[in-house]
């Protein structure tokens, strides 16, 4: 819990919108006073003309004495002082001396302001005499004791704590709990805050960061990618280096050796060397191929052979395994453009990988299909199928989750395909199993969009 002096904590928003909002209630009250005070005075000033003009026309319709009685008569009826002023510039009745000298040669049908808050109106009633009025000033309209001013203060504070709650439950509480959550919120990169879904600028914000999050998530997995590479780099250059050497005298020593002078079990054995050897060819190789990818050498290929050669490769591990291949080649002429060693390797690695999520033995469906414009290849197994972690990340670098699994294959077949403007799907059909789909462009296709093969 959050102490108070911490939630308003100097230069936060909130602070920052009460300060605000405070400065603005008081600059609109006293603008609120100001302005009843103008209509006080218009109000009083309207009300003062209308008496005396109408006083005024009495006088003249009746024609009334210009004296002292009729002016204190009217004085009591009208609750202001009147007086008479003739030509020569005589009161009935009498005037204060300074209040004569400053009315003399004011203007007339005005109303003016003496010196002491009264307010003054000279009319002329005819050629020889004016006609002054003379009022007291009013009550002050900025007292709070004024009910007109104490309701009209009370209905703008009402209105403006509305508007202020208004104000903090759309903006401000909004920032503050998109603020909270940002400290947890860099820390998961699939965690998408509420205020996202706002369609406004707070949406926009929440949005922004969102993706900002993302992006910088990305940038830290290629980083951490880049790191990886870079220790298999130097890793699989020692190792092939140490391996190759031993590996090449092994195949010379097994090429040279004279199998028809062998017996059965020994040529056989022979042959199982020599099949090694080249399994653990491809391994150097494919670690090699992670550490410096190079253009694939392209060239026209009947896809439906290199599955034919790659199953005789394999055919004793699948056979030792009690894994049953079936294979179905819908169009056993589809040509693609390709590198064979390359191609090998990739369907080497899927039909391996289906082979050991199959450890009692299984079925191992292979289809090969084209369109107008693709060859795809379907591999179905009859294994457990794909977890949900490998479905997403399956092809991802180093991402296991065999015993002892080090996270390459996919990864190199995802690599192999790509170079070839291919793609790579992994899914979990719904008879069972695993579904790996490999698309790959016809020959004449990448002929027409300028692939360059190579011979």
């Amino acid at each position: 819990m959050k102490k108070p002096q911490e939630r308003l904590r100097r230069g936060s928003l909130v602070t920052r919108f009460v300060l605000v909002f405070v400065t603005f209630v008081a600059a609109g009250s006293l603008l609120l006073l100001a302005w009843l005070r103008y209509q006080q005075q218009a109000e009083e000033e309207r009300i003062f003309l209308r008496l005396a003009h109408t006083d005024a026309d009495f006088v003249q319709r009746l024609n009334l004495p210009r004296s002292a009685k009729l002016a204190e008569d009217l004085q009591q009826l009208l609750s202001m002082s009147l007086y008479f002023r003739d030509a020569e510039g005589h009161f009935e009745p009498a005037l204060h001396a300074d209040k004569i000298r400053w009315l003399k040669d004011r203007p007339r049908n005005e109303v003016l302001s003496l010196k002491n808050g009264e307010k003054a109106l000279i009319l002329r009633l005819d050629t020889s005499h004016d006609m002054i009025f003379i009022r007291a000033g009013s009550e002050a309209a900025l007292s709070l004791l004024h009910p007109a001013t104490r309701n009209a203060l009370i209905a703008f504070w009402v209105l403006s704590a509305a508007l202020g709650w208004i104000i903090a439950r759309q903006v401000i509480t909004p920032v503050q709990q998109l603020s909270r959550g940002l400290g947890s919120f860099f820390d998961s990169k699939d965690k998408i805050p509420e205020e996202a879904r706002r369609q406004d600028e707070i949406g926009d914000l929440a949005r922004s960061l969102a993706q900002a999050r993302d992006e910088l998530w990305e940038e830290r997995e290629k980083r951490e990618q880049s790191e990886r590479m870079a220790l298999l780099g130097r890793v699989a250059t020692g190792l092939a280096h140490e391996i190759k050497n031993p590996l090449a005298s092994i195949q010379l020593h097994t090429q040279l050796m004279d199998a028809t002078s062998l017996d059965a079990e020994s040529a056989q054995s022979l042959k199982h060397v020599q099949e090694e050897a080249q399994v653990i060819e491809g391994l150097v190789n494919q670690w090699l191929y992670l550490t410096r990818p190079t253009p694939p050498k392209k060239q026209p290929l009947k896809i439906s052979e290199v599955i034919h050669e790659t199953l005789t490769t394999l055919k004793a591990q699948t056979d030792h395994a009690s894994v049953q291949i079936e294979t179905r080649i819908e169009k056993p002429s589809t040509v693609v453009l390709g590198d064979r060693t390359r191609l090998q390797q990739a369907f080497r690695n899927i039909i391996l990988n289906a082979t050991q999520a199959m450890p009692r033995g299984g079925r191992l469906r292979i289809k090969l299909a084209a369109s107008d414009t693709h060859a795809q290849l379907i591999f179905h197994d009859s294994g457990q199928g794909f977890t949900a972690s490998a479905l997403a990340h399956g092809a991802n670098l180093f991402f296991s989750e065999k015993e002892g699994g080090m996270g390459v294959g996919l990864n190199v077949v995802k690599e192999i395909l790509t170079a070839h403007q291919g793609s790579l799907n992994l899914s979990n059909p719904p008879e069972g199993g695993a579904l790996v789909t490999l698309e790959l462009p016809l020959a004449k296709t990448m002929e027409q969009e300028g692939a360059v093969v190579n011979p």
